[in-house]
Parts: C-alpha cells; sequence; structure tokens
C-alpha cells in the first residue's frame, strides 16, 4: 500500500509541476518536519514526510492554494518494552496566502487528514506563517512554520515547518 501512495504522489508531482508552468500557478515541493503537541505527543515522537503544494494569484499577494503530501510519525514507547506502532497522515487542505510585507506571509488551509491505524479521516485546519524569498539563481524558497490540527473525536495536533523549493 505504501509503494502505491507513494507512486500516486510522485506522480500527481510530476502532472502538477507540468501544469503549473503552463498556466501560470506556482509549484513548491518540499520536506516537512514535524513535532506533535498535546496528547499526540504521548504516543508519537516526531514526524516527517513531504508535501507539495499549488498556488494560483487571485489579487495583488493574495494567492489560493492546494496542499497535499505524507507525513510519517515515529511511535514511542508505552513501557514494558512495548512501543506504540508508527503513524501517518495525509493531509490535503485547500486554503489561501497572503503576503503581509515583502516576502513575509500569513495563510491558512482546511481539509481532510487521512490518518492510518483505524483513525480514518479527520477535518484538518493549518494556521501558517512563512518567508518566501529568492535565490540567487532567481529562483524561490519557501519556509513556512505551521500549526496542524487533525480533529475527529479529539484533535491530533502538531507543529511543523516545511521548506520548500518553488518552481
Amino acid at each position: 500500500m505504501k509503494k502505491v501512495i507513494l507512486l500516486t504522489t510522485i506522480s500527481l508531482c510530476v502532472a502538477a509541476i507540468r501544469f503549473a508552468q503552463d498556466k501560470g500557478f506556482k509549484f513548491s515541493v518540499g520536506p516537512e518536519l514535524a513535532l506533535p503537541i498535546g496528547d499526540f505527543s504521548n504516543g508519537w515522537s516526531f514526524g516527517i514526510g513531504a508535501t507539495a503544494q499549488v498556488e494560483k494569484s487571485l489579487q495583488d499577494k493574495l494567492y489560493g492554494t492546494a496542499t497535499g503530501g505524507i507525513v510519517f510519525y515515529n511511535g514511542k514507547s508505552v513501557g514494558g518494552g512495548l512501543k506504540n506502532a508508527g503513524i501517518s497522515i495525509i493531509p490535503i487542505r485547500v486554503g489561501a496566502k497572503y503576503f503581509l510585507s515583502g516576502g513575509i506571509y500569513g495563510a491558512m488551509q482546511v481539509g481532510l487528514g487521512f490518518i492510518n491505524k483505524g483513525i480514518g479521516t479527520a477535518f484538518a485546519y493549518s494556521p501558517q506563517v512563512g518567508y518566501e524569498f529568492q535565490t540567487k539563481s532567481g529562483k524561490a524558497v519557501d519556509a513556512t512554520f505551521k500549526y496542524d490540527g487533525y480533529s475527529k473525536n479529539g484533535t491530533l495536533s502538531e507543529i511543523a515547518f516545511r521548506l520548500a523549493y518553488i518552481f
């Protein structure tokens, strides 16, 4: 199943890059590091994964966004030689990104989080702040700090950092 998810994600990324370049969209992809907080941190230690984001200009300084990816979380020891199994979350969110000044922006996204280990589908929300900066080669990099919440019979919460290359 993980191979199917990985192959599908790679295929979608390649298609999105091609579409983004043809239609004037911005496309970014990069790693994501997450630190569970609250009750989520009792059973899992940290998460690592990758996300891809497509952006379309709606007005001056305002962009519509769509994000997808996958993040894997390591389980913590629960005592007696037992350890929680790792879990994965596949976030699919849409939202808006507004540039406040220069490359500094605030963003908000909502959508779904598909969580394995019997948890299922949860409502996902993600307030974000970030900075988009230009490289010497004329390309751009997006650094995002965010809070992710997944609500279903309680909330799984994390703070995360994403560093993405913009095509």
